[in-house]
């Protein structure tokens, strides 16, 4: 469940609660009696809420929005003509995680993890050998910035004759970024990959310093010198008004790059999918950590249908998941590949709101209970 998704849903009715405020004074009980019973919201379209405040200090809210429901109990008081709720804090937290049920793996989540997996695949290269990413990157801009204006014919006899020598030119620097890729050491599988610009930054210290002892700074800079090159050549071509010619791919030592201990079984993966039975909704955006029996894990985040998924590994099982909603701490769902490859996971919805309230003000107003932050009037019955 995303956090827009939480926090708009008291928006509706509540809009930039006081998180806290003057207490009021205490009074006795008999005291508190004119005010005590049940109100309802009344003059506010969207949800329904109630409030009952007992004669003996305590009370009870709720809001209601559609199959969603909040609701906060504590202490109330009087002060001049102002109520203040004060909400408890609940003893102990709820777990939000539980395993519903267990489902054998199936064609459809074949077909989800087969997009997951190739994805997966270029990512993990990508972060084993910085410079992949690089090309991809780079190429991609080079193709969307492409342009093919109409050839000056004053200039094309010009660039018509610059063609072959670029051409020349490209091909060296297509075997020296070879060259360059096949002597990179690519950085073990499960050693945090670094930012854009941390890998620039190491990059540039290791240049200064003469250092490039796996070689990833080396083939960064061939990639960037190709691509240079391959773009100067595009940009000839169009003012000697040809076409470019099909130019071969330089061979990047791709299949290299991919641990031989990340590399996916093809009998299949595994699947959580999150979401809250009750309401019948998937959960979008949950932090899911799939734990194997070697110790290594792989993180990801459930699609907006719910789904996380992980592939299976040679000579390893799946031990547990760890799940993170938004502002909540980790929980931990042991699973069982021996009952099946999907896992259906509970999400209590009710434990994953934020709490409504610290403290609400209301005013009387002619028998009636308002609040500049809330919309309508509790009106008792």
């Amino acid at each position: 469940m995303s956090t827009a998704y939480r926090s708009a849903l008291l928006s509706l009715l509540l809009a930039s609660l006081p998180v806290s405020a003057q207490a009021a004074d205490p009074i006795e009980d008999r005291q508190r009696a004119p005010l005590a019973g049940r109100y309802t919201l009344q003059g506010a379209s969207e949800g329904e809420s109630e409030l009952l405040l007992k004669p003996d200090g305590r009370f009870e809210w709720s809001l209601r929005y559609g199959p969603m429901v909040q609701s906060a109990t504590g202490r109330w008081n009087v002060g001049a003509d102002q109520i203040l709720l004060t909400a408890q804090a609940p003893a102990q937290a709820k777990p939000l995680f539980s395993l519903d049920e267990v489902a054998p793996w199936n064609a459809g989540a074949q077909k989800r993890l087969d997009e997951f997996a190739s994805e997966r695949q270029q990512t993990l290269s990508e972060e084993a050998c910085a410079y992949l990413k690089t090309y991809r990157l780079g190429l991609a801009q080079i193709e969307f910035t492409a342009a093919s204006p109409a050839a000056d014919p004053a200039h094309r006899s010009a660039a018509a004759a610059s063609l072959a020598p670029a051409l020349a030119v490209l091909e060296r620097s297509r075997l020296a970024l070879e060259t360059a890729a096949a002597a990179v050491k690519p950085t073990p599988w499960g050693q945090p990959p670094l930012g854009n610009m941390e890998a620039a930054a190491a990059a540039a210290q290791a240049a200064a310093a003469g250092a490039d002892p796996d070689g990833q700074a080396a083939a960064d800079r061939a990639v960037r010198s190709y691509l240079q090159q391959r773009e100067q050549l595009a940009a000839l071509h169009a003012a000697a008004g040809r076409s470019l010619p099909a130019l071969p791919d330089p061979r990047l030592g791709r299949e290299r790059c991919l641990d031989p201990a990340a590399k996916a079984d093809p009998s299949g993966g595994y699947a959580v999918v999150v979401g809250d039975p009750q309401r019948g909704a998937r959960a979008e955006g949950i932090g899911v950590e799939f734990v194997y029996s070697d110790g290594r894990s792989e993180r990801t985040q459930t699609s907006p249908g719910g789904w996380a998924l992980a592939v299976r590994r040679a000579g390893v099982r799946l031990e547990r998941a760890v799940l993170q909603a938004p502002d909540r701490p980790s929980e931990t769902v042991a699973l069982d590949e021996s009952r099946g490859r999907i896992f259906a996971i509970r999400l209590d919805s009710a434990a994953a709101m934020p709490a409504p309230f610290e403290q609400l003000i209301l005013h009387q107003d002619d028998g009636a209970l308002v609040s500049p932050q809330l919309r309508g009037r509790y009106v008792r019955h």
